[in-house]
């Protein structure tokens, strides 16, 4: 079953690269209920497809699915592994990305700041993830600029 869920997931995103967005959907919708099954509800294994969907659902301009899914990811993320981890950046500048579609620029540039703190006290200031991030915190400055 874990071979399952992992290809399941791997799948997912894959169809998520190539643009199939209702086949990525399906796929991580099934790998997230064969996760939960397996571990229950609130598992650190749950998290990177939490993520996956959210970042989906964003990429499909549905800001409130990804700020529910993102936001049981980041409470799983607090309670198993803390704040200062790099996936819970990952997950605030997901959620930032999020209240920015809502048009909640405030939000989103204070989950992003978070986010670029957490960031840069892993990473390197040229680290893919710590320009991404800056990016979408740009956004926040310039409206209409997508992050």
């Amino acid at each position: 079953a874990v071979v399952s869920t992992q290809s399941t997931g791997n799948l997912g995103r894959a169809f998520k690269e190539m643009g199939d967005y209702d086949g990525a959907k399906s796929k991580l919708t099934s790998a997230l209920q064969m996760k939960q099954k397996r571990y229950g509800d609130a598992h650190i294994n749950l998290v990177p497809t939490l993520m996956n969907l959210g970042d989906l659902f964003n990429l499909t301009k549905q800001p409130n699915k990804a700020r529910e899914v993102l936001s049981r990811a980041l409470k799983i993320t607090e309670k198993k592994i803390g704040m200062k981890h790099p996936d819970a950046a990952k997950i605030l500048r997901l959620l930032g990305n999020s209240f920015y579609l809502m048009g909640d620029l405030s939000t989103s540039e204070k989950l992003l700041n978070k986010s670029l703190d957490i960031l840069e006290q892993v990473y390197e200031t040229d680290h893919p993830y710590v320009l991404a991030t800056r990016a979408d915190l740009g956004s926040c400055t310039r409206p209409g600029a997508a992050p």
